[in-house]
C-alpha cells in the first residue's frame, strides 16, 4: 500500500506540473461550459444527461491526473455519448420518456447515423441550417473520435490510445488524454449550439457565447450570429 500510495502522489505531482497549467486549464474549462449549459437549459428533461457528463467529464479529468489513464479515455467516450444522447432523445419524446424511465436504450449507431443522427445533415437542418453544410465532417469527427476511445472500453489492441503497462505517470499518454478531451469539447459545444442555440433568450446567449466563440469562432454563420471578431480571410 505505501508503494501504491508513493506512486499516486508522485504521478499526481507529475501531472500538475508548471509546463502542464495551460493544458490542465484548457481542458478543465469545459466543465465549466457544461455548467453553463445545464444552466441555460434548465427545466429540459434531457439536461440530466448533461450534468451527468459534466460530471463525469470531472472524474475523468482527474484519472488522468492520477495516471489511470484507461479510466480517463473511458470516461471520455461515456461524456461524448451521453451528450450525443441528450441531443438524439431532446428531438423524440417518447424515446426520451421512455429512455428516463428505464423502459429504453439508445444505440450509438442510431445517434450517430449519417443520414439521420444528430450529427447529420438533415437533422441540423431542423435546428440549425447554416451549420447543415459541416454535419457530415462533425459526424466523422465524432464517429472516429468514438471508436478510438473505445480501444480502452473493450480492451481492444491499442492502436491510437496505447496504455502503459503499470500505474505511473506517462507524459506522451498523459498529453494524448487532453488532446482527445480537446476534441470532445469542440464536437460537444458544436453539437449544443447547433441544437439549441435558437431556442434561447437573449441572456442564455450572452451566458454561453464566450465558450460557443473560442470553440466556433472559426465557423462564420456561428460568429457572425454572435456579433464575433470579423474574419482575416
Amino acid at each position: 500500500m505505501d508503494a501504491l500510495h508513493k506512486v499516486c502522489g508522485e504521478t499526481l505531482i507529475a501531472s500538475f506540473a508548471q509546463k502542464f497549467d495551460a493544458t490542465n486549464g484548457g481542458s478543465y474549462g469545459f466543465s465549466s461550459d457544461m455548467e453553463h449549459w445545464t444552466g441555460c437549459l434548465k427545466g429540459r428533461r434531457e439536461a440530466d444527461l448533461y450534468r451527468t457528463a459534466s460530471r463525469e467529464f470531472v472524474i475523468a479529468l482527474l484519472n488522468n491526473f492520477h495516471g489511470q489513464y484507461r479510466n480517463g479515455f473511458k470516461g471520455l467516450r461515456l461524456v461524448l455519448e451521453l451528450i450525443l444522447e441528450g441531443l438524439y432523445l431532446s428531438a423524440n419524446l417518447v424515446a426520451l420518456s421512455e429512455w428516463l424511465s428505464s423502459q429504453r436504450d439508445t444505440i450509438w449507431a442510431t445517434v450517430i447515423d449519417r443520414e439521420n443522427g444528430v450529427l447529420s445533415k438533415n437533422f441540423c437542418r431542423a435546428f440549425y441550417p447554416e451549420l447543415a453544410e459541416q454535419a457530415a465532417q462533425l459526424n466523422t469527427i465524432a464517429a472516429t473520435l468514438y471508436r478510438e476511445l473505445s480501444e480502452c472500453t473493450h480492451g481492444n489492441v491499442p492502436n491510437k490510445i496505447p496504455l502503459p503497462d503499470e500505474l505511473a505517470f506517462r507524459e506522451e499518454t498523459f498529453l494524448l488524454w487532453h488532446e482527445k478531451a480537446k476534441t470532445v469539447r469542440y464536437v460537444a459545444t458544436f453539437a449544443l449550439t447547433m441544437r439549441y442555440f435558437s431556442e434561447l433568450d437573449a441572456g442564455a446567449i450572452e451566458e454561453i457565447k464566450p465558450a460557443i466563440l473560442e470553440q466556433m469562432g472559426h465557423i462564420e454563420p456561428v460568429r457572425v450570429s454572435l456579433g464575433g471578431p470579423a474574419s482575416n480571410d
